[in-house]
């Protein structure tokens, strides 16, 4: 067996444990703020290790985690739970995540490796996914709610503006090499949050209606993920960064 083979078995398996032992225990792998809405963090260990291996192993880790968040719903800590007990809910998505990340991460790489404005092009990319988010997010949850967009607008403006300011900051102190890093991790998470809401829009249509009988599934679909999603985007990037970049230091100097 090769000497990378090896790292990346071992890799694997610590990554793995890591997402059981956060499934497990309570409140650290998915962080509930009230019975309907929570915020997952399994998805951040699986980003590192795809970041990390070869498109197998990420996979691999992507099925890991939608396994763990398949066995976690039949002991349901909120209403929205059952309906990860399909597997199309909660197992599908976390592939293709896993999928999807990898291309993310290899594709902004690639952009930063052969283009000398990599970094404003990664900036703008991400930029224009968090404006069209946060716009959209406070139309759905006006609609949800109806909460005038007079102040829904100018709110999600502040935060789209503190949101990249932070962003601006995070990047501009690192090397031009590691931009690329926390915008893969803000990117790929915003793919896995559409793909799990997406799914459960389609395989849970009447659970969801169950819950907002009033409001369209979309508008609920949406505000979630203009607020999960922002949050955990944050999350993936802030601690997701420094450790992807004293891995690949350890993988450089023991190589």
């Amino acid at each position: 067996m090769k000497k990378n083979d090896v790292f990346y078995l071992s890799l694997t398996g610590i990554f793995s444990a890591i997402i059981i032992i956060m499934t497990v225990i309570p409140q650290l792998g998915f962080i509930f703020l009230t019975p309907l809405v929570s915020i997952t963090l399994l998805h951040i260990p699986v980003l590192i290790g795809v970041f990390m291996m070869p498109k197998k192993y990420g996979i691999l880790l992507g099925l890991i985690f939608g396994m763990a968040s398949f066995i976690r719903s039949f002991v349901p800590s909120g209403p929205l739970d059952f309906a990860f007990q399909n597997p199309l809910v909660s197992v599908l998505p976390r592939v293709l995540f896993a999928l999807a990340a990898a291309y993310i991460f290899d594709f902004l790489k690639w952009i930063n490796q052969k283009s000398k404005y990599g970094d404003i092009i990664t900036f703008f990319i991400v930029t224009a996914v968090t404006i069209l988010g946060l716009y959209y997010g406070a139309n759905a949850i006006s609609l949800m709610t109806s909460w005038s967009m007079g102040w829904l607008a100018p709110l999600a403006l502040v935060f789209g503006i503190i949101f990249l300011s932070l962003y601006f900051a995070f990047i501009n102190s690192k090397d031009k090499t590691n931009v690329f890093l926390p915008s893969s991790l803000i990117l790929a998470t915003v793919v896995h949050t559409v793909l799990v809401l997406t799914m459960l829009a389609i395989f849970s249509t009447a659970l969801v209606e169950s819950f907002f009988p009033d409001k369209s599934v979309v508008a609920t679909i949406f505000t979630v993920a203009a607020t999960n999603g922002l949050a955990e985007a944050v999350a993936a990037a802030l601690v997701g960064t420094p450790i992807l970049i004293a891995l690949q230091n350890f993988k450089k100097y023991n190589a």
